[in-house]
């Protein structure tokens, strides 16, 4: 056959052609290249810390072994880090970044301020480090399912929490016989009401906590939101005999009832995630999530991973990560009125409450403190102050939004604070959110 070299030359060209689109994935390569992880968070959270570990590990599995460079990013409570992500993130193989649910939750991307659609990431995992599980005083377990009874009362913080509406679904399909008392300060102010007994019930995903509960032996651990696993809700390995809302619930809804109940379920399930941005070639998509799978896998970053965050650490697949995304982002009207509604009826508030509405109802529960003393150790970048108050050292929690900061009379960021420090620090009790920290 005669073939012409005008002809050859186009045919070579054919064939490189399709050899470069049938490359195979590994063709990909990063040896000699820096990757930006963009963070969405201050340095020392659960979302950077995961981040930085999955981070280490993905160092050791990608192609050419490239040095990870991370860029915490955390205004706007994820938003900005998330924007620059979607929209100004090299689609060359060299930027991923580490999130948290608040970033993707459907209330979040409502706000003016977003420019991005998650459900155009390509998510290449996440990890989970388990849901909250509800106890209950023990000496009112009748008086969960018999409302002839007093209703149990459940102290809680802002009301806007995730567990706080799945004892509203045990209300609303089985009947429980629940009381919000809304205002406590944190966590720490919670366990104290419940060993007083100002309060018979809270819920929290602290396992040192619930451990602390489990010890006293006058408390019961009745339900969870549980962990998904191979896209079924399973209880926390740390708790396998509390049983879900989900499997209570099972088979006792429909309609959007059961749809609504489906999105809170699903929307819980979202821990800590990682993506690659919208717009990266489909071969370089597919090595970041081989490079995952084996990190994941890596025995030492199951031992770190556990041993650092949680004994409930797992790994959740970019499959299932990209299913619980795109069916919880954008909530029909009927299930966010559903969910909506479901919380009002049982007493948690409409609508966020404000940092001066929290402050009020704190005070009101546990009483308004002050305390001027040196600040003996700060953690978190500010987020957690340590000083004396009497003879005993308390701890003070500082937001970036709600409180109020002053260095030598002038308004500063919480980062600021440093060690010896003479700080005046109003807050609600030991563990509490301070609603001023004073220094001078």
């Amino acid at each position: 056959m005669n073939v012409s070299i005008g002809m050859y030359g186009r045919l070579c060209a054919l064939v490189a052609l399709a050899a470069l689109f049938a490359a195979p994935a590994g063709a990909f390569d990063l040896k000699g290249k820096r990757v930006s992880v963009i963070i969405g968070a201050t340095p020392g959270g659960g979302t950077d810390g995961t981040t930085r570990l999955v981070g280490r590990y993905m160092e050791k599995y990608l192609p050419g072994h490239p040095r990870m460079v991370y860029r915490n990013m955390p205004a706007g409570n994820g938003v900005q880090a998330t924007n620059y992500f979607a929209n100004e993130a090299k689609r060359d193989g060299t930027f991923w970044m580490g999130g948290g649910n608040a970033y993707i939750d459907a209330q979040a991307l409502r706000q003016k301020t977003v420019t991005y659609d998650p459900r155009k990431f390509h998510f290449i995992g996440g990890v989970a480090r388990g849901g909250s599980i509800v106890s209950l005083r023990k000496t009112r377990l009748a008086n969960l399912t018999d409302r002839k009874l007093a209703p149990i009362v459940i102290g809680t913080g802002d009301g806007t929490g995730t567990w706080e509406e799945m004892l509203c679904w045990g209300a609303d399909v089985l009947g429980w016989n629940i009381r919000f008392v809304v205002g406590y300060p944190g966590t720490p102010s919670l366990m104290l009401a419940a060993r007083r007994g100002e309060i018979d019930s809270f819920g929290t995903s602290n396992l040192s906590m619930l451990k602390s509960l489990r010890k006293s032996g006058t408390f019961q651990e009745i339900v969870q939101i549980g962990e998904m696993r191979d896209g079924k809700v399973m209880p926390r390995g740390s708790a396998p005999d509390v049983p879900t809302m989900a499997a209570l619930l099972e088979g006792k809804l429909s309609g959007t009832a059961l749809d609504a109940f489906r999105y809170w379920s699903d929307s819980n399930q979202i821990d800590k995630w990682y993506a690659v941005p919208p717009g990266v070639e489909a071969g370089v998509v597919a090595v970041y999530r081989a490079a995952y799978e084996k990190a994941v896998r890596d025995p030492e970053f199951i031992k770190f991973g556990k041993a650092q965050f949680s004994p409930d650490f797992h790994h959740q697949p970019a499959s299932e990560i990209t299913r619980l995304v795109n069916e919880t982002s954008y909530p029909s009207a009927a299930i966010t009125d559903h969910s909506h509604k479901i919380r009002v009826r049982y007493g948690l508030p409409g609508q966020p409450l404000s940092a001066e509405e929290m402050a009020r109802l704190a005070a009101k529960l546990v009483g308004s403190k002050t305390a001027t003393s040196a600040i003996l150790k700060v953690e978190r970048g500010g987020r957690v102050l340590h000083f004396k108050a009497g003879a005993d050292t308390h701890t003070a929690r500082v937001s970036g939004s709600r409180t109020k900061v002053l260095i030598a009379g002038k308004k500063a960021k919480r980062a600021a604070i440093k060690p010896g420090m003479t700080c005046n620090i109003a807050y609600a009790g030991n563990g509490a959110e301070a609603s001023k920290v004073a220094c001078r």
